[in-house]
């Protein structure tokens, strides 16, 4: 049985519930699709569009022991990185210990299909990371804010580049 957004509903914790339901509403007013799908450890929710018959992830919802955490993929950075020199100490902290990329990096390839990671710079450093774990933050009220403006930034970009 497929599941469904008020699947995922159920499991998000009640503080976050308004936060999760205001980045729904931007990502269907932005034309996005939504994925859910069961896991081991709880839902993972994907949004997304299509361009040119492919599948683009914009943001997951995953759940881990410490709790929900959201996988942004920002794939327009470049266009507002100076949004990171903003971000909390403590996401700032998840992104300089973020795996980097290896293909930006020049060590190897990760994988055939990987399109590569984030080239951008925070705080005056520049940074390659790995698009998995670059902007992997968890939900909560310090970083929720920031999570939305990151995802109305790329959102925006992504208009601008169709």
């Amino acid at each position: 049985m497929s599941k469904t957004y008020d699947d995922f509903l159920t499991s998000v914790p009640e503080a976050d519930i308004a936060f999760v339901k205001e980045m729904h509403e931007i990502f269907l007013n932005h034309e996005c699709k939504i994925d859910v799908k069961e896991a081991k450890s709880g839902f993972t929710v994907t949004y997304f569009y299509m361009l040119d018959k492919k599948r683009i992830a914009l943001m997951n919802y995953v759940f881990r022991k410490q709790g929900m955490l959201v996988r942004i993929y920002a794939r327009h950075i470049a266009n507002y990185e100076k949004i990171l020199d903003t971000l909390p100490e403590g996401m700032k902290k998840e992104v300089v210990k973020a795996g980097d990329c290896k293909r930006l990096n020049g060590i190897s390839e990760c994988s055939p299909t990987c399109t590569a990671g984030y080239d951008f710079h925070m705080d005056g450093v520049n940074y390659k990371k790995c698009k998995n774990s670059a902007f992997f933050w968890r939900v909560c009220e310090e970083n929720n804010s920031f999570i939305k403006e990151m995802i109305e930034n790329d959102l925006r970009s992504k208009f601008e580049v169709q």
